[in-house]
């Protein structure tokens, strides 16, 4: 199993009862201790403007794979390998299960995972899916 970090995909290995055991949060920051290491983590796809932020055990969590086939069909922006971006419709997806990884850029949020889109003009282009928060 993947250790889990910053920008991690998790969930709980033995959720409560009263939890739903396919709730996925994303790890906001780790707190390492010799005896008892913590981490920040936020619900995803709560509905909520701002989801609460929750300090839970770190040995509570696992990571998860994410479908990246999810994203066929939406439109994105990706970062190409000469730091350019495109954006587009995706029509192709470089693995069917990954191990998501986030981390903070200028202006958005990088990720891990390749996607081929095609722009406006039917032009397709390869790269790795970026988050903008403009």
């Amino acid at each position: 199993m993947e250790k889990v970090k910053e920008g991690k995909i998790v969930k709980f290995h033995s959720p409560q009862a009263n939890e739903n055991p396919d709730q996925l949060y994303v790890v906001l920051e780790v707190i390492e201790d010799a005896e008892r290491s913590k981490a920040k983590i936020q619900a995803l796809n709560t509905g909520l403007s701002f989801p609460p932020v929750n300090t839970v055990k770190l040995a509570d969590l696992k990571t998860v794979k994410i479908d990246p086939n999810e994203l066929i069909g939406h439109k994105v922006t990706i970062i190409k390998s000469d730091d350019s971006r495109a954006e587009g419709r995706v029509i192709k997806v470089s693995e069917q299960k990954i191990d998501l990884d986030l981390s903070l850029a200028v202006k958005g949020v990088q990720t891990n995972v390749l996607l081929t889109v095609v722009d406006n003009d039917g032009a397709e282009h390869l790269g790795m899916l970026f988050i903008d928060q403009e």
